[in-house]
């Protein structure tokens, strides 16, 4: 069934029309809130020290999920909850899941990326569209529970369409530069098995974006309940495939074999969290020790080491 783009979501009960449909909503709630668990559950046993920027992104992504889901369930089907809580659980949800993956996408870069510069480009475009999708799309789900029919649903029903072509455009053009990057380090590596690891890469990168577009696809044919039952799935999917290269590239970032891993994880431990408090020239750090040993001689990239410390214990 089609939404009516002149009707709010809020006055469609997509739960009850059919018992198939039933059963996938529910299906898809409990593979999207299973994930999340685990993926809540993987970040606190993954990570050595629960802090810096790809623990939390990984660790608010996920958690959200669960509340997004959770706000589309009660709305879809007949509950005493009052639509508006409904929607401020899958407006918060929604966000936090979207714009965590963003910055999950984004953290990882450091792992491949010394350009500071683009770094920082592409953090500001994160939050600039997070601003600039988020606020009008709230605002627009919003009135349709105020005013269930009219320009309301429609400018919504607009607003999402634009919204999830922008935040896809954004996790495709974030994971090229991240597929792009990682090749070119791996071709300065041709030691070990790297294709491999490219393989596996462009596998789950390949993976993502076919979950993307199945969301945005199933939006322009106007199953909008599906889609929006199935975006919790695919975004629960899309960060527990963090977990199954990562570890991998952490060694490869370091500039050490799989056999040196003891040695990478005693020295990159020597690293300070905190930049400043260290001596470049001084240096004895990982990245500096793979770099001279490739005879690369660029620039350390800090934030790197930090990053490569935050996932050390990832992929074991």
């Amino acid at each position: 069934m089609a939404h009516d783009e002149a009707t709010s979501i809020a006055t469609h009960k997509y739960g009850t029309s059919s018992s198939f449909r039933t059963g996938i909503f529910a299906a898809f709630a409990a593979i999207a809130w299973y994930n999340a668990i685990e993926l809540i559950i993987l970040c606190f046993i993954s990570f050595k020290r629960w802090k810096g920027t790809y623990f939390w992104s990984l660790l608010i992504a996920s958690t959200c999920i669960i509340p997004n889901c959770l706000g589309f369930i009660l709305l879809f089907f007949p509950t005493s909850v009052t639509p508006w809580l409904c929607v401020t659980f899958i407006l918060l949800g929604w966000i936090g899941m979207v714009t965590g993956q963003s910055v999950v996408l984004w953290s990882r870069l450091h792992l491949v990326l010394q350009n500071n510069k683009l770094l920082w480009h592409l953090l500001w475009v994160i939050g600039i569209n997070a601003v600039l999708l988020h606020l009008p799309t709230s605002i627009l789900l919003y009135g349709t529970v105020a005013y269930p029919t009219g320009a309301w649903a429609r400018g919504y029903n607009i607003m999402e369409r634009v919204e999830l072509v922008g935040f896809c455009l954004q996790e495709l053009i974030i994971s090229s530069i991240y597929v792009w990057e990682t090749v070119k380090l791996l071709r300065l590596r041709p030691e070990g098995r790297p294709r491999g690891i490219l393989t596996q890469l462009l596998v789950v990168n390949i993976i993502i974006v076919l979950l993307d577009i199945t969301v945005v696809f199933a939006q322009f044919v106007g199953h909008y309940a599906m889609q929006v039952m199935f975006k919790s799935v695919a975004y629960s999917i899309k960060l527990k495939l963090e977990y199954t290269i990562l570890g991998k590239l952490v060694v490869v970032a370091r500039g050490c074999d799989s056999q040196e891993l003891p040695l990478c994880e005693r020295d990159i431990n020597e690293v300070s969290s905190f930049p400043s408090d260290r001596d470049p020239q001084s240096n004895h750090g990982v990245y500096s020790m793979g770099k001279k040993r490739q005879g690369l001689g660029t620039k350390v990239n800090w934030e790197s080491q930090a990053m490569a410390e935050e996932i050390m214990y990832i992929g074991r």
